[in-house]
C-alpha cells in the first residue's frame, strides 16, 4: 500500500513552524510534588520532561522562557517547593513533520502496520511534538493512536499501531511474551573479524541503566535478562551485515549489545561515538561530522498470528543501507568507550 495522502497538515505548515512565518510555541505546567521539593530548577526540568538535558534546561531559564508560581526571579540554581508550579514556553523550530516519508504497510479493522522513517519518534518528547508517530495518526488519518510497542528515533521500519485499547492491551500483551517475531536488519563495523557470510552468534548479556553522562538513557551491562540472535548476511571491507533476532525487548538492546561485544552499529552516536559526544549533540554544541546521519537500524519483518490468521509484515531496507555496507557513501568513525568493551564468549 501507497502513502496517504499529506495535503490537509502540509497546508498548514513550513520548514520550521506555522505557514503564515510564525515559529509554533509548545507550553509545558509541571507541578513541584512533594518528593521532588528542594530540587534545583534545572534539574527539576531535565527530570520532568524526558530526554532533556540540564544544561537545556538552564539555556530555557536563562531566556526567559520558564516562569514559577508563586512567583519567583528564575534561576538555573532556584530551588523549587512543594506546591510552585513551573511553566515552560519552547520555540519548537526543527520540529518538523515527516509525514509524507511515512508508508502504510498493513491495516485492517484492529490495527495500522507502518513504515515508519528514521529520524521520527513514536511519542512526543522534551524537544518534539509534531514529528511523531502519534501525531501523524492524528493529523493525517484522523483518528486518536494508541500506541503497541517503540522504535527508537532513528531505527526505521515496521510499526504497530492499535485503533482501540482492547486490540491495543491484546498486541502489547503478545510483544511482552514475544509472540510476535521481530527481526531487525543492521550494518556494524566488523573491524575484529567478529562476523564473516553465513556466521551466526547468540548474545545473552543481561542489561541495565548504565549511562554515567546520560545516566537516565544509556543502556549497558546489568542485571535484566537478554537475548539477541544474530545471523551475519555479508561482509564488506570492515563492515557487516547483519539479521538479528530478539528473545527480549529491553531498551537499545540490539545497538548495546553489538556495542558491547565490538560491533556497533554504524552511525549509532550514543553506542558508537559515545555518551559525551551525544550529550553535545542533543545541547546542540559544535561536534565532529558524522556519518551516516543516522544509525543504520532497521525493523524488518514482524510476525504473529491474529485471530486465527498469520501476519507477516515486511519493511523494504533503505537504499541507505546498501550505499553505506558498498562503499558508496562515506563514513565517519572515532572511538567510542562502548566498542571497547568487547567480551569473548
Amino acid at each position: 500500500m501507497g502513502k496517504p495522502a499529506a495535503a490537509s497538515w502540509r497546508r498548514g505548515y513550513g520548514p520550521l513552524g506555522l505557514s503564515d512565518g510564525t515559529v509554533e510555541k509548545r507550553f509545558r505546567t509541571f507541578d513541584v510534588l512533594m518528593n521532588e521539593s528542594g530540587m534545583r530548577l534545572d534539574e527539576f526540568l531535565a527530570y520532568k520532561m524526558g530526554r532533556f538535558s540540564r544544561s537545556q534546561a538552564s539555556h530555557c531559564i536563562k531566556s526567559g522562557a520558564v516562569s514559577i508560581e508563586p512567583y519567583r526571579q528564575t534561576k538555573p540554581g532556584l530551588r523549587v517547593r512543594f506546591g510552585d508550579r513551573v511553566s515552560i514556553s519552547q520555540t519548537m523550530v526543527g520540529d518538523v513533520p515527516q509525514y509524507e516519508d511515512v508508508v502504510l504497510l498493513f491495516e485492517n479493522e484492529d490495527f495500522w502496520c507502518f513504515d515508519k522513517p528514521a529520524g521520527m519518534t513514536v511519542h512526543p518528547t522534551a524537544n518534539i511534538y509534531h514529528n511523531t508517530m502519534t501525531r501523524y495518526v492524528e493529523v493525517v488519518l484522523g483518528r486518536k493512536p494508541y500506541v503497541v510497542h517503540r522504535l527508537d528515533k532513528e531505527t526505521s521500519g515496521a510499526f504497530l499501531m492499535a485503533k482501540d485499547p482492547e486490540v491495543s492491551r491484546c498486541l502489547g500483551e503478545m510483544f511482552l511474551t514475544h509472540s510476535v517475531q521481530k527481526q531487525y536488519e543492521a550494518i556494524v563495523y566488523n573491524a575484529r573479524n567478529s562476523y564473516f557470510p553465513g556466521s551466526r552468534r547468540h548474545i545473552e548479556i543481561p542489561l541495565g541503566l548504565a549511562g554515567v553522562v546520560l545516566p537516565h538513557m544509556t543502556m549497558g551491562a546489568g542485571h535484566l535478562p537478554a537475548q539477541t540472535e544474530v545471523c551475519c548476511d555479508d561482509i564488506s571491507g570492515h563492515f557487516a551485515r547483519l539479521n538479528l533476532g530478539l528473545h527480549s525487548g529491553r531498551q537499545h538492546q540490539i545497538r548495546v549489545h553489538l556495542a558491547l561485544t565490538g560491533t556497533p552499529i554504524l552511525g549509532d552516536k550514543l553506542y558508537f561515538f559515545g555518551e559525551q559526544f551525544y550529550k553535545d549533540y542533543l545541547d546542540g554544541k559544535a561536534v565532529e561530522k558524522f556519518l551516516p546521519h543516522r544509525h543504520l537500524l532497521h525493523a524488518r519483518r514482524i510476525a504473529f498470528e491474529w485471530r486465527g490468521v498469520l501476519c507477516v509484515i515486511e519493511a523494504p531496507t533503505p537504499m541507505l543501507f546498501e550505499e553505506v555496507f558498498r562503499g558508496s557513501c562515506p563514513t565517519a568513525m572515532f572511538p567510542t568507550p562502548y566498542a571497547s568493551l568487547y567480551k569473548s564468549d
